[in-house]
C-alpha cells in the first residue's frame, strides 16, 4: 500500500500531480491484482488473504470513480477471474460467469438495495439469500437430461473444460430424473466439506506429505487435475446455485427455478431463504456470522439475490457485476499475538518487502507464524513496532496480515521501525524512489533479486520449466552452473555437474532438460512476462507481443510510442524503455536469441493486415460467430481486441444486447459495426472465422515501423 489511500487522494482539489499519483496507484493496484489473481485463480495458491484482495480492489474502484478518463480495458475491474489453461480444452461460456460486488456491512447492503430500487423504479421486490460456499465456481451443460459439458469460470466468458472431473464428483448428477429442458446450463460451487478436508489433510501428514492450505485451495487443486483419476479420490461435493440459461421454459424467480432443479436432482446450496424487505434481509445475513465456524462447509459471506428474474433482466450489469445480486462479506477471522521481529525479503524487481515473524498463533483455521506489513509507509501507518502485541487476521488464505498494534500493551521503550539502509542480500545502499511506496535494491547482480528472478522465469505463466524450485536454483547458483535465467539453456553442457547436485538423478536430470528445451517454444507473450520487467504482468505482456509482434521491436519503441498504446501508460513505457537500456538485460536477450528461444509472435506478429493499428472490441451476441472467432478474426486482420471503449477504440462490433457499450460508444462517437460488416470484410479478404495466419498485405491503416535488432 502507498502512503495515499484513495479517499485521500481524492479529498482535496485536483492537482496535476495528484492525477499522476492517481493514476500511478491505480496501475500498481491493477498489477497486484493481476499478480494475486493469476495465484488465486490459475495456480490455487493464493498469497493475501480475501479481505486483503477486498480491499485491494476496492481502492482501485474508488479511484477509477473519480478518474474515469484512467480506466482501461484490461484492468481487473472490467474482467472476472483469469485466462483460462489451454491444456483442458476450452469451453465458451454462453452467458458470462460474473463476479459480485460486495456489501461489509448493513449500510452497503442498504445503498445496495437503494440504487437497484432506483433502476427498477419500485421497492417492494422480494430478496433471497444463500450461504456463499468458497469453492471453485462451475458452469454444467445438460442436454436432454444428461450432463454434456463443465467449464470453470475462467476469465468470465471463457473456462476450462473439466467435464471427465466432474462426471467423478458422487454430488454432480449424471442423468437427471424427470422433465427438464432440452438444453441448459446451471452454476454452482464445487467445495469439500471441512470434516472431509481435515480427514484428507490427516492422511497426508500420515503419508509425509505436504498438507493442503485450505477446503477451497483443496477443491480448486482436485477438479483442475489433467487426470480425473486423481480427482476421483478427493471428496468433493457440489452446490449449485443458479441457472444460467435454459432453451425453453423455465420459472420466473430465483426460489422457484431452485425448487426446480432440486426436483431435477440437483443439489442445491443449502439454507437458502426468501424476504419480503430489506431490513429483514439484513438481520438474516448478519445472522449468518456467529453460525459460520459451526457449517460443514467453509463459506466467506452470504450472497444477496432480487428474487424476479424480469427485474434482474431490468437491472443488468455493470462491468464485471450484476446489478441484482451482492455479496455480503464476513469480516475476516482476527487474533492477537506477539510480533517478535520485522524481517525483510527482496523481490525480484529489488523491492524490499518487511513480514513480520510472530509468536505462533491459530487463526483461521491455520497457525500463523508470518504475517504482511505491505511496506514502510503502512508499518509507520499503523505504528507497528518489534515487541508489540498486535491484531492478526486470517480469512482462510495462505498470508495474513497485522492489522496493528495494541497500544495498551506495548512495552516501554520499544522504538519505532525503519527500512535497513543497505540491502540484507547484497549491502547495496537501497533507494526509494520519489512518489513510491517501496525502498529497492538497485544492485542488478544482487543474489536474492537473481533468485527471485529465476524462480518466476521457470513458473507456469512465464516459460514453464518444470523441476526448477526454489532450493535447486540455489543450488544451480551456489555451484555457480547459472547467472541469469538465460544460462539455464546452457545447463545441456553440464549435465554431469547437474547430475553431482543432492537429489537428481539420470531420470529428474533428464526431464529437466526436456523441459527447459520445450520452453523455447513459448509464445513471446510469455517470453516477455519471465523477463520480468517491473509493471509487466501476463497481460501487458500480451498486450505489448501483440501490437509489437518482436521482441526487437519492443526494445527499440520510443517512450512516446509505448505510452500511446491502451493498456500501457507512461509508469509502464518508462519501465520497459528502462529496462532494455540495462547492459546486463540486453546481454540476456542476446544469450537468449542464440539459445534460440521464440523471440517473435507467431505469425509474425499482429501488426500486419487491412485493420493494422485499430483497435477493435466486440460486444453481445452474434450469430455467425462465436465472440472468439470474431475475435480471432480481427487480430488475423491486423487488428487488436480490446475489452473497454475508449477514444482509442477504432470501432465497436456489435451483437445482440449489447449493453453499456454500444451507449458508451455512442457517446464517444466511435463507429458501431454489425457482425454483417465484419463478414464482408473477410469475404473481401478470402478468410474463414478458422483460425490461419495474420493477413499480411495492405494495412488500411497503419503501417509496421522497421525491426531492429539488439
Amino acid at each position: 500500500m502507498t502512503a495515499k489511500s484513495a479517499s485521500e487522494i481524492t479529498r482535496s482539489p485536483t492537482t496535476e500531480k495528484e492525477h499522476f499519483d492517481a493514476r500511478s496507484r491505480m496501475e500498481e493496484l491493477r498489477e497486484q491484482i493481476r499478480y494475486h489473481n493469476y495465484h488465486y485463480y490459475v495456480l490455487d495458491d493464493p498469497e493475501i488473504t480475501d479481505a486483503e484482495w477486498d480491499t485491494l480492489f476496492q481502492e482501485l474502484k474508488e479511484l477509477e470513480e473519480t478518474h474515469p478518463e484512467f480506466v482501461t480495458p484490461e484492468s481487473p475491474t472490467q474482467r472476472v477471474g483469469a485466462p483460462p489453461q489451454e491444456a483442458f480444452g476450452i469451453v465458451e461460456h454462453r452467458e458470462p460467469l460474473l463476479s459480485l460486488g460486495n456489501a461489509f456491512d448493513g449500510d452497503e447492503l442498504r445503498n445496495w438495495h437503494r440504487r437497484a430500487a432506483s433502476l427498477a423504479d419500485r421497492t417492494d421486490f422480494a430478496l433471497v439469500t444463500e450461504p456463499k460456499i468458497d469453492g471453485l465456481a462451475i458452469a454444467l451443460v445438460y442436454e436432454n437430461g444428461v450432463l454434456a459439458q463443465a467449464g470453470t469460470r475462467g476469465d468470465g466468458r471463457r473456462g476450462e473444460d473439466v467435464t471427465p472431473n466432474v462426471r467423478t464428483i458422487a454430488s454432480a448428477p449424471l442423468r437427471l430424473r424427470g422433465p427438464s429442458p432440452a438444453q441448459f446450463e446451471v452454476r454452482g460451487e464445487v467445495y469439500i466439506p471441512k470434516a472431509r478436508f481435515e480427514e484428507m489433510n490427516t492422511e497426508r501428514a500420515q503419508r509425509g506429505e505436504p498438507l493442503f492450505a485450505n477446503p477451497r485451495n483443496a477443491a480448486a487443486g482436485a477438479l483442475r487435475q489433467l487426470d480425473p483419476n486423481v480427482t476421483a479420490v478427493r471428496p468433493l461435493a457440489l452446490a449449485i446455485y443458479q441457472l444460467g440459461w435454459a432453451a425453453g421454459t423455465a420459472p420466473s424467480t430465483q426460489w422457484e427455478t431452485m425448487a426446480w432443479l432440486r426436483e431435477m436432482g440437483f443439489p442445491t446450496t443449502p439454507d437458502a431463504d426468501r424476504h419480503l424487505g430489506l431490513e429483514e434481509t439484513i438481520v438474516a445475513c448478519e445472522a449468518w456470522i456467529p453460525r459460520r465456524d459451526s457449517l460443514p462447509f467453509d463459506m466467506d459471506g452470504v450472497v444477496v439475490k432480487v428474487n424476479e428474474f424480469a427485474i434482474q433482466r431490468q437491472l443488468g450489469i455493470i462491468g464485471r457485476e450484476p446489478r441484482w445480486a451482492i455479496a455480503f462479506k464476513f469480516p475476516p477471522s482476527e487474533a492477537t499475538t506477539l510480533l517478535t521481529r520485522i524481517g525483510v525479503n527482496v523481490g525480484r524487481t529489488g523491492s524490499l518487502n518487511p513480514y513480520a515473524i510472530l509468536e505462533p498463533v491459530h487463526v483461521g483455521g491455520a497457525t500463523v507464524k508470518l504475517a504482511t506489513l505491505h511496506n514502510e509507509d503502512d508499518i509507520r501507518r499503523k505504528d507497528i513496532r518489534e515487541g508489540d502485541t498486535v491484531v492478526v487476521r486470517r480469512a482462510g488464505e495462505v498470508i495474513p496480515q497485522v492489522v496493528g498494534p495494541i497500544l495498551s500493551r506495548r512495552p516501554p521503550r520499544r522504538r519505532r521501525w525503519r527500512m535497513p539502509k543497505r540491502c540484507p542480500a547484497c549491502h547495496t545502499p537501497v533507494v526509494r524512489p520519489e512518489g513510491e511506496a517501496m525502498a529497492y535494491c538497485v544492485n542488478p547482480t544482487c543474489p536474492a533479486q537473481v533468485q527471485r528472478q529465476l524462480e518466476h522465469f521457470v513458473n507456469r505463466a512465464a516459460m514453464d520449466i518444470d523441476g526448477l524450485g526454489e532450493e535447486t536454483i540455489a543450488d544451480l547458483l551456489e555451484n555457480e552452473l547459472i547467472t541469469d535465467a538465460a544460462d539455464l539453456y546452457r545447463l545441456r553442457k553440464s549435465r554431469k555437474a547437474l547430475l553431482s547436485l543432492r537429489g537428481y538423478k539420470e531420470k529428474k536430470v533428464d526431464k529437466l532438460l526436456a523441459s527447459i528445451e520445450a520452453s523455447k517454444e513459448r509464445p513471446l507473450a510469455a517470453v516477455i512476462f519471465a523477463l520480468g520487467i517491473r509493471h509487466i504482468g501476463s497481460e501487458v505482456a500480451a498486450i505489448l507481443a501483440q501490437h509489437f509482434g518482436h521482441i526487437d521491436a519492443i526494445a527499440t519503441a520510443r517512450r512516446e510510442e509505448l505510452a500511446a498504446i491502451d493498456g500501457i501508460g507512461p509508469v509502464i513505457a518508462d519501465s520497459v524503455v528502462t529496462w532494455f537500456a540495462g547492459k546486463r538485460n540486453r546481454a540476456v536477450i542476446r544469450k537468449l536469441r542464440r539459445a534460440g528461444i521464440r523471440l517473435e509472435e507467431i505469425g509474425g506478429g499482429a501488426r500486419e493486415g487491412p485493420l493494422a493499428g485499430g483497435q477493435f472490441i466486440v460486444t453481445g451476441r452474434l450469430e455467425a460467430l462465436t465472440r472468439n472467432q470474431a475475435e480471432a478474426a480481427l487480430k488475423r486482420l491486423g487488428g487488436s481486441v480490446g475489452g473497454g471503449v475508449s477514444k482509442k477504440t477504432t470501432a465497436l462490433i456489435v451483437g445482440e444486447a449489447p449493453g453499456s457499450k454500444l451507449q458508451r460508444a455512442q457517446e464517444l462517437d466511435i463507429p458501431i459495426w454489425d457482425e454483417a460488416r465484419l463478414l464482408a470484410l473477410l469475404r473481401e479478404h478470402r478468410l474463414d472465422p478458422a483460425p490461419s495466419r495474420p493477413l499480411a498485405s495492405g494495412s488500411i491503416l497503419a503501417a509496421l515501423r522497421p525491426r531492429r535488432r539488439i
